[in-house]
């Protein structure tokens, strides 16, 4: 393989762990800003949309264990995305 074929494999799987990033921290931050809204932050089960009471722990658990070790190449969004884990926990705390 040559050096631009390599290159432009590490740029793909940067954008890639990026697109993540930033899909988990909006599903993150918006359930928790929805959860605000209506008054809970505990997800009760809904008929409506059982895709997002899956998919908002497991973005959760992405933030908060793996972004800060899996993605060093995307360090500021794996901070801000540890950040809004901490901050979902503790809003999710408070109540």
């Amino acid at each position: 393989m040559d050096r631009d074929t390599l290159n432009n494999a590490n740029k793909r799987g940067a954008v890639a762990w990026r697109y993540s990033l930033i899909a988990a921290e909006l599903l993150v931050v918006g359930h928790t800003a929805y959860s605000l809204l209506v008054g809970r932050l505990t997800t009760h089960p809904r008929e409506e949309f059982p895709l997002i009471d899956i998919a908002v722990p497991v973005a959760w658990v992405f933030l908060f264990f793996g972004s800060p070790f899996l993605v060093p190449s995307q360090r500021g969004l794996a901070v801000l995305g540890w950040c809004i884990a901490v901050a979902a926990l503790v809003l999710a705390g408070l109540r």
